[in-house]
């Protein structure tokens, strides 16, 4: 695991080494360990690394072959299999490092092999004979890699924050992204802060000719999988394949040289992991939690439980507000792109706390996605009746539900204790979305969006834009269905962002054993009656494996969520700094932002006097402190 960076001047000069040793180093918080660069003419490439697989110094890298350059951050977990094969072919290896056999297997197969990784990985690899740079990606889009391309300069690098280190670098804006970001908390793979700075997709190589020609290709899609033939099998079949499956996916994720822990949170997903792994392990694995004082937020005691129940050897963080107050200012420092997800926040402490005794963690993203996981998805079926209606007739009905105060239901239901009352304002809301929404797609944009269409556009006086999959919906819509919309845009730029970036930030590598390919392409067979239980829910299937382990009563409640007091700190500690934000012309002026829009929001959220919630406020302070640190250096 580590951090990747280099470049290519198509005016034909020399890379400077200067600037390609500033633009690695800017990385070494995810490489402490060592770092390199290597200058082939016009093309650079530097490398920080964190040691994980073959810790001696020849696996360090950039590493160089006779025909290939190559710069690698990630892991093949099955590399040692891909190396065994090609041994037989007749190579031989000079390391133990996963790097080598990517170079091996290119050199036998060429872009090709990359079907054969089973990994998070993200690279640039160089043949040095017809001097074309190849860009790959993960499947999922565990490992980031950004793209800078202006005039006769090419860059890449695993952070944005690299480009910053080159003279030529251009930090002209791009906009375009600002509604998706205010309704979502964070940009999407076709959108970037900045102009000429682009996000190579998951599953996707790029090609770069030495006269700068760029070709994009797709390896794997998720949505290939879609509409195929569901496997006829019982269900004590399907758990039993499945188990089986996930048992070795995740056994794969064990492949390292230094200890590996888990980040148990006390859901399902993370505690199947747990469960899975240590009933076969030699000794307790080292799990971590992160407990809040406040109750309603607090899921420690519970993955306390399931860790002791499960037998692993566990440590438990407990913080207060000050804690999370204290990271608030690191934040545009971990995420050098705007990002909203206030989760990080949490996460990037249990990263920390972690790394104090291990180097790389597992966790449990990427289960809700394949398995049917969240809620809106049970929420979009179940919407589907009140969707036959007319248009026309629910229209109608919402105008007349206008009549029923939104303000009277916000007031009533932010009485402390109420929890019913504000399930009931939750739903009234919900039902409200799904009157005006046109089709199934529209109903779950609608339930995962912290700011109407409607308001994100009158506040940055843009469009809003979502390229989500292309996927042609069966006739019944299913739960793969809506996993696959998700996996092609809020896995990889939400989820997969927030816990790379804040364990890369404290040197600790994450990986997520879910997210194997042919786990995914096992889900996606799976038949929706399975996915989901009257009784149980969501994950239905996950559920009944882990029962096998933990007591039911522990797996079996409501779904939580990695979630803080965000409303608390709002109204509380951050009151002072939300509300000089609209004293700052200069920040309304760059992003282009209506200011009497945003004035009329926080004074309403204040006054509790209106419909706006804690995380578009949030999502501004954000871009706020962002633009602090990106853009007045």
């Amino acid at each position: 695991m580590c951090r990747i960076v280099g470049g290519i001047n198509f005016d034909h000069e020399n890379f400077s080494q200067d600037t390609l040793t500033a633009m690695t180093n800017s990385l070494i918080h995810g490489g402490p360990d060592g770092g390199g660069t290597l200058i082939n003419e016009n093309l650079g490439f530097g490398h920080r690394r964190l040691s994980i697989i073959d810790l001696s110094d020849a696996a360090s890298q950039p590493m160089e072959s006779d025909k290939w350059i190559i710069t690698f951050n990630g892991e093949i977990y099955n590399f040692r299999e891909i190396k065994n094969i090609l041994k037989e072919l007749g190579t031989s290896f000079k390391t133990n490092s996963d790097t080598e056999v990517i170079i091996s297997a290119f050199d036998y197969w060429g872009k090709e092999a990359v079907e054969r990784f089973r990994g998070m990985f993200a690279f640039a690899i160089f043949n040095k004979q017809n001097r074309v740079l190849t860009l790959c990606r993960d499947r999922f889009g565990v490992k980031p890699l950004y793209i800078y391309k202006k005039k006769n300069l090419f860059l890449f690098s695993s952070e944005i924050r690299a480009f910053h280190q080159h003279e030529k670098f251009d930090k002209s804006l791009d906009l375009s992204g600002l509604p998706h970001f205010f309704q979502k908390g964070y940009f999407d793979s076709d959108s970037c802060i900045f102009k000429y700075v682009s996000k190579l997709k998951p599953g996707t190589f790029l090609d770069i000719s030495s006269h700068g020609k760029m070709e994009y290709s797709k390896y794997w899609n998720p949505k290939d999988f879609y509409g195929k033939a569901q496997e006829n099998k019982s269900l004590n079949e399907v758990l039993a394949d499945l188990e089986a499956q996930l048992i070795e996916s995740f056994k794969l994720r064990l492949v390292s040289d230094v200890e590996v822990g888990i980040l148990l949170s006390g859901g399902i997903d993370s505690s199947l992991v747990t469960a899975l792994l240590q009933k076969d392990s030699p000794k307790p694995i080292r799990t971590y939690t992160i407990g809040f004082k406040d109750k309603e937020f607090n899921e420690a005691d519970i993955a306390s439980e399931i860790a002791s129940q499960i037998g692993t050897n566990h440590s438990t963080l407990y913080c207060k507000s000050d804690d999370f107050i204290d990271i608030i200012p690191l934040l545009p420092e971990i995420y050098d792109e705007p990002f909203g997800d206030a989760s990080a926040i949490p996460t990037y402490l249990v990263s920390s706390f972690a790394r104090k005794d291990v180097k790389v963690v597992l966790s449990g993203d990427g289960g809700d996605e394949l398995f049917g996981g969240y809620l809106k998805y049970i929420f979009a079926i179940k919407a589907k009746g009140i969707l036959r209606i007319p248009f026309f007739l629910r229209y109608i009905l919402n105008r007349l539900l206008l009549k029923v105060s939104s303000n009277h239901i916000i007031a009533i239901s932010n009485i402390p204790g109420l929890k019913k009352i504000k399930q009931f304002s939750n739903r009234f809301f919900k039902f409200r979305e799904v009157l005006l929404s046109r089709n199934i797609d529209d109903v779950l944009d609608r339930s995962s969006n912290f700011l109407s269409t409607k308001d994100a556009e009158t506040f940055t006086g843009k469009k809003t834009k979502y390229n989500s999959a292309k996927i042609k919906p069966k006739k019944n819509q299913n739960m793969s269905y809506f996993g696959l919309k998700d996996i092609d845009r809020y896995l990889p730029n939400d989820i997969l962002t927030k816990v790379d970036r804040a364990s890369m930030f404290v040197g600790l590598e994450a990986r997520e054993p879910f997210l194997d390919p042919e786990i995914a392409e096992f889900s996606f067979k799976i038949d929706d009656s399975f996915m989901c239980n009257k009784s149980l829910g969501g994950k239905f299937l996950l559920k009944k494996i882990l029962e096998k382990y933990v007591d039911p009563k522990l797996i079996n409640r409501p779904k939580q969520g990695f979630t803080i007091p965000l409303e608390d700190w709002l109204k509380g500690l951050l009151k002072e700094e939300v509300f000089s934000i609209e004293n700052d012309l200069n920040f309304f002026e760059v992003f282009d932002l209506d200011r009497n829009f945003y004035g009329k929001v926080i004074r309403s959220f204040y006054n509790n006097k209106g419909r706006y919630n804690p995380y578009f406020i949030w999502f501004v302070y954000c871009l706020y402190n962002w633009k602090k640190k990106w853009l007045e250096k």
